[in-house]
Order: C-alpha cells, then structure tokens, then sequence
C-alpha cells in the first residue's frame, strides 16, 4: 500500500502538471483582461502621461446602451492604420492585444526602432465597437455573446443568447449577398445595411482618415478558424491584392502559434461574400484590410480565447513583436 506521503506527491505532480498546462479557458475573466468600465480611465491616464504621442476621440456610440466607442490615436506620423480589437462581444482577446499595443509602443517609445515606427505611423485603434456585449462578457453575464444587443425578436426584452446583430455582418458591401435573415442566428445580418450605430460610427470615422491599412482581430470560439488570416473576397487576384497578399503573408509568419510550434497561416481560398469590415473597408473605402483570428487551439483540439493570466501575457507579448515586424515591414 502507498505511505500518505507518496500519495500526497503524486497528487501534487497532478495538479502542478494540470497548472503547467495552457491549454483551457478561463471564465469568469480575470482581472487581467481589459473591462469596458475602467477603459476611459485607462485611456485619459495613457494621454494625460503622453500627450505628444497619445490623443483619443469618441466617434459613436452603442446601438443599445449608448455606451461611447472610443479610438485612440498613437504616434504623430503620415500614414494611417486602423486597429480594431473587438467587433464580437465575447471575443475579448482582441481588446486585450489592441489596449496592449496602444501601452507598450508608448512605454518603448526611446527605443530607436519604436521611435522610428511612432514617427512614420499613426495608428488608430479602436479597442471594442461592441461595448454593450464586451461589458456583460466581462461582467459575468454572459459567457457566449457574440452580437450587440438590439432586442431583434422584438419580444420587448433582451435575450441574451439569441438577440442582437451580428456587427461583422452589417456593412454596406455584400451585405444583400448574405442569407442570414434569421433574427436568432448567431450570424444576423441586420435588417438593412449599416442599421446599427456602431457599423454607422465605423463607416463615418473610416471616411475621414485616408488608411493604408486596416486589421480587424477576431476569434474563433470554434477553434477552425484559429491562428489564421483572411483577406478581401475578390473577383480577380489583381496587382493591388497580390501585394496586400504579400503584407498578410508576412505577417502570419511572424505570429507564432500559441500550444503548437509554427505560425500562423494565411488563408488562399474563397472568402466570405458578406458584409463584414474587411469587404467594405477594401472595397468600399480602397483600404488594404484583413482579418487576424488570434486564440489558439489546444493538444485535444479546443479553441482557446480565454487563456489564463500568465498564457495571456505570453501571447500578447508575441503578438506586439510580430505587429511591429509589419510596421517596420511595411516600410520596406
């Protein structure tokens, strides 16, 4: 029979095993991912501590809540690129990259590279157009909620699962190419395109900055779209998307995987014919755009997008290494 003692030791290997392991989600969400209640907060102290490099804009405001959508414009240089962390509302990995991004390149603002990069570039980046969901997300209300929160079924309530608009699915470009007219789809296009406030607020701010680029994180609650980036749908590979082709390549190299070894990869197939940001920002506004799906899936093929604490540090800081890789490529 074993003494106490070896049981209690292989009972802590177990468990010391089971921590060292990333690979599960968390929730509720820790303190460590950001909270739409303390964002201004967060983000008057960036420009307060800043000014010459940190300015910030309210540009709408929720369909629902009226919550304002914030833009934070980082570095004083020429050329524009547009971040947006968050579209869906349970995907917080996004708003966790982009309020990452928007602290680190202005606390590495001596370095030559950075400094360099802050003075070619300004980046505006936009944490979340979805507050409404990110806010009961965060709260605890809801584990899954991935659209904003119009009562869609007109039921005269909000149900948390099933009502609201899929906000990736409601510009102007494509949008009548969509079938989802299903009010409790998790994929509803909206009754029109652009009805909601906060695509309308997207639309009006990108009409007014002339971007180069645009990139929209996303994740994957389902694991198959994961670790991978997708561009426009296009008729014809013409010059202009073979080079953004290039740019995304490029960029998915540089993004490690977070359970596995290698990198990201770039998807070549079809894209989506629907009215998501990437197909209007490119062809509605002549913007080079797509979309990163960053989360990573696990050894028992599971996607995770609510990493704990010290997995999340790790990813966020591979990811800013990698995003100013294509700063700097960008300037080649």
């Amino acid at each position: 029979m074993f003494s106490p003692r070896l049981i209690y030791i292989f009972l802590m290997l177990i468990l010391l095993n089971a921590c060292a392991h990333p690979g599960f989600n968390q929730y509720p969400l820790s303190k460590g991912y950001p909270n739409y209640r303390i964002l201004p907060q967060e983000i008057s102290n960036l420009s307060h501590t800043n000014p010459e490099l940190i300015r910030h804009r309210i540009i709408g405001f929720s369909q629902e809540e009226k919550l304002p959508i914030y833009v934070i414009e980082v570095g004083s240089g020429e050329r524009n690129i547009l971040l947006i962390g968050q579209h869906h509302g349970d995907e917080v990995l996004g708003t966790a990259l982009t309020m990452h991004l928007s602290r680190r390149l202005v606390q590495r603002k001596k370095e030559e590279r950075v400094a360099k990069l802050l003075d070619e570039y300004t980046l505006w980046i936009i944490p979340s157009i979805n507050p409404d969901a990110w806010q009961m997300v965060v709260d605890g209300a809801a584990r899954i909620k991935r659209k904003n929160n119009r009562d869609t079924d007109a039921n005269g309530k909000l149900d948390v699962r099933t009502d609201g608009v899929d906000l990736n699915r409601n510009y102007p470009i494509f949008w009548d190419l969509d079938q989802e007219t299903n009010v409790l789809s998790p994929f509803y296009k909206g009754t029109a395109p652009a009805s909601e406030a906060e695509v309308q607020a997207v639309i009006s701010f990108g009409r007014k900055v002339d971007f180069e680029l645009a990139i929209f994180y996303h994740s994957s609650a389902t694991g198959s779209l994961n670790e991978k980036i997708f561009l426009p749908a296009v008729q014809n590979r013409d010059e202009r998307f073979e080079r953004l082709e290039e740019i995304a390549d490029f960029y998915a190299k540089q993004l490690p995987r977070d359970y596995f070894k290698g990198s990201y990869t770039l998807h070549r197939g079809l894209s989506s014919k629907v009215g998501n940001a990437r197909n209007f920002f490119y062809h509605g506004l002549e913007t080079d755009a797509m979309l990163v799906e960053i989360g990573g899936i696990n050894k028992d093929g599971r996607s995770i997008i609510h990493p704990p604490d010290k997995i999340l540090r790790k990813i966020l800081k591979r990811q800013e290494k990698a995003f100013i890789n294509l700063l700097e490529y960008l300037l080649r």
